[in-house]
């Protein structure tokens, strides 16, 4: 990377043949400082109405799941809602409709070279935002400073983080509103949940390796036994089939999650972030999700509602992880064109 590369700058293009109807779609490679002093190119997709349009257009940030750890599973390389649904982003047909231009960053690490950030926070939020300041570097598309971002479990803590950082690391941009689909938002609240059951399967051991990406002095060994790092190896091919793919009984430490432990000590700190409190949330949640229990998507509700923001909390009966996602792409849209439009956020916060 030369020495006077920024955050934004973009590296590389190409046209993708699965765009919307009446848009145009490119992968990018960009510039995004992940971490203070630290830059990296980062790989990602953009959608544009192909419709001209005589004023600046409204960006919409998708912060994707769960993708996995290899760079073949990086939602760019990917087709846009295949048959499996991998790559989807939800309503983006509708988006486009409205005239909005979509933006996705696959991440730090997946995609490209280098260690995939995952349940990171931080360095995901900083690619994102820099995805947003590359497209705005293309005067042809015309992008807005304001945006609404949506992000579905993993993307869910992406934009969480995202909303604490925007102010401090990318002032110029103006995030207008969030939408959170199931998020899995605390890292180290989702590993206690994990830790008493079976395992380890894919999502914990992905979990671990993302993690030490950005705390590369922790020790697989002080968490995992023996027989437990025998199955990373698991992790490396694949994308989603990893998930669940493996169980056992005490397959952690006795102490991996002590207090003042390494491990817990980096989980801490990676949900030390304070929300902004001054942009509208919306929140989709399954009843039947045991991914993420609602017990804590309700948490962030009072965490959210507490910073200030109004916050729509929707609690589905008989929804889970995934089956929770066509509900949100069903409302989404008004909602965000709503908040373009600066209308009045909708929330149900406790008095």
């Amino acid at each position: 990377m030369p020495a006077t590369a920024k955050a934004g700058d973009i590296l590389w293009v190409q046209q993708r043949s699965d765009a919307p109807t009446g848009a145009s779609g490119w992968n990018v490679i960009y510039v995004s400082q992940i971490q203070p002093g630290v830059m990296s190119y980062v790989s990602g997709e953009v959608f544009v109405p192909n419709a001209q349009n005589s004023q600046a257009r409204n960006v919409v940030l998708w912060n994707h799941p769960t993708a996995g750890m290899t760079d073949d599973c990086a939602p760019s390389r990917e087709t846009l809602g295949d048959e499996n649904g991998n790559n989807a982003v939800p309503a983006v047909q509708d988006l486009i409709n409205a005239g909005d231009l979509v933006v996705a960053s696959d991440y730090p690490g997946l995609g490209l070279y280098g260690p995939a950030y995952y349940m990171t926070g931080d360095p995901n939020a900083r690619a994102s935002l820099d995805l947003i300041r590359a497209v705005r570097s293309v005067p042809a598309l015309s992008a807005s400073a304001n945006f609404v971002q949506y992000g579905w479990s993993q993307g869910g803590q992406t934009s969480e983080h995202l909303d604490a950082l925007a102010k401090s690391y990318a002032p110029e941009l103006h995030p207008v509103a969030t939408a959170l689909i199931a998020p899995a938002t605390r890292i180290k609240a989702l590993t206690q949940i994990s830790m008493p059951l079976p395992g380890p399967d894919g999502y914990m051991l992905m979990t671990l390796r993302g993690i030490q990406a950005a705390y590369p002095q922790l020790k697989f060994s002080d968490f995992l036994t023996p027989a437990a790092m025998e199955e990373m190896p698991l992790i490396a091919d694949g994308c989603y089939d990893p998930w669940g793919a493996t169980a056992m009984a005490n397959w952690h430490q006795p102490g991996a999650m002590a207090p003042g432990s390494p491990w817990s000590n980096a989980m801490t700190a990676i949900d030390n972030f304070q929300p902004g409190g001054t942009m509208p949330y919306t929140i989709f949640q399954g009843s039947d999700d045991t991914t993420v229990p609602p017990s804590l998507t309700q948490a962030e509700r009072t965490v959210l509602c507490k910073a200030g923001s109004p916050v729509q909390y929707n609690e589905m009966a008989g929804k889970d992880h995934t089956t929770i996602v066509p509900v949100a792409a069903a409302a989404l849209p008004q909602w965000i064109a709503d908040r373009f439009a600066g209308k009045p956020a909708p929330s149900n916060c406790p008095a």
